[in-house]
This record gives C-alpha cells, sequence and structure tokens, in this order.
C-alpha cells in the first residue's frame, strides 16, 4: 500500500513533468526560444519556480502538464518540440524496464514495472493522433501530440 500511495504521489507527477522537460527539450535544442514546462495548469497562480537555462518550470504539483515556448518556431522545430515529450516516455520505458529487469524480484522491481507501464501508457495516450475527451479533465478539447504532429506534417 506504501509503494502504491509513493508511486501515484511521486513518480506520476515526475514523470509527466519528464514528458514536459521532453518538449522543453526539443524547443530549446533547435531554436534560440525560450521554454515554459509547466506540471499543473497554464495560469497565472502557476508562477515560475526555477530557470534552468532557457528552460523556466512553473510547477504546481499536479498530474497534468504543458510546454509554452517563447517566438515563432518553424516547422522541423515545431515538429522536434512536439516530438519530444513523446521520445521522453519512450527513454523512460526503456529505463525504467532495463533497471527492473536487472533487479531482484520484490517491491522495488514491481515499483519499476508499474513507473514502466505508467510511462508506456503515457507514450500511447500522448503518440495517438487525437483530440482528448471530456472526461480526460484537463485536457479536455486539446489536441494530442500525435494530432499535432499530424497537423503540422500535413500542412
Amino acid at each position: 500500500m506504501l509503494l502504491f500511495l509513493l508511486f501515484y504521489i511521486f513518480v506520476i507527477p515526475i514523470c509527466t513533468l519528464l514528458h514536459e522537460i521532453g518538449h522543453g527539450i526539443g524547443v530549446i535544442s533547435t531554436s534560440e526560444s525560450h521554454a515554459h514546462v509547466y506540471l499543473g495548469n497554464r495560469n497565472e497562480e502557476n508562477k515560475e519556480n526555477i530557470r534552468l537555462g532557457r528552460l523556466h518550470f512553473h510547477i504546481y504539483w499536479s498530474y497534468i502538464g504543458f510546454v509554452d515556448w517563447e517566438g515563432k518556431l518553424n516547422k522541423r522545430q515545431r515538429a522536434s518540440a512536439l516530438a519530444g515529450g513523446p521520445i521522453m516516455s519512450l527513454l523512460l520505458i526503456f529505463l525504467f524496464g532495463l533497471i527492473a529487469m536487472l533487479v531482484p524480484q520484490g517491491d522495488l522491481r514491481s515499483f519499476l514495472w508499474g513507473a514502466t507501464i505508467f510511462n508506456c501508457l503515457n507514450f500511447v495516450a500522448t503518440i495517438i493522433p487525437i483530440t482528448y475527451p471530456r472526461w480526460m479533465g484537463a485536457y479536455n478539447g486539446h489536441p494530442s501530440d500525435g494530432l499535432l504532429l499530424l497537423r503540422l506534417l500535413r500542412s
């Protein structure tokens, strides 16, 4: 039960934040723009907490995240920014899965497999080209990363 609570309180928000950092890295690695990484809603209450170079972090402990960038990005730069999140989730799947295979049977291994599965679900939920339904809360009506990438490639 304790591991479940730790997972719910820490792993899900941290993996969500890492996914959003992936988007931010996609922005700053291909442009001179600054990226604003949000854990929580994008609003006035979620002020900037930390700044690392051109990555600005607005962290309000939550299970949702977003990234905004300053300036205009060309098509290649936007594609890099959009793909960065799912790529980060994919990397986390391999990282947690590899570590889980190396750890002996037990709670820690189960915990790591849980993180692997969460990141797999996060990857699939963001790469499939859909508009998020009402039951997805703060994401309601927003297009997925996959849908935004598809629209970008078609334009």
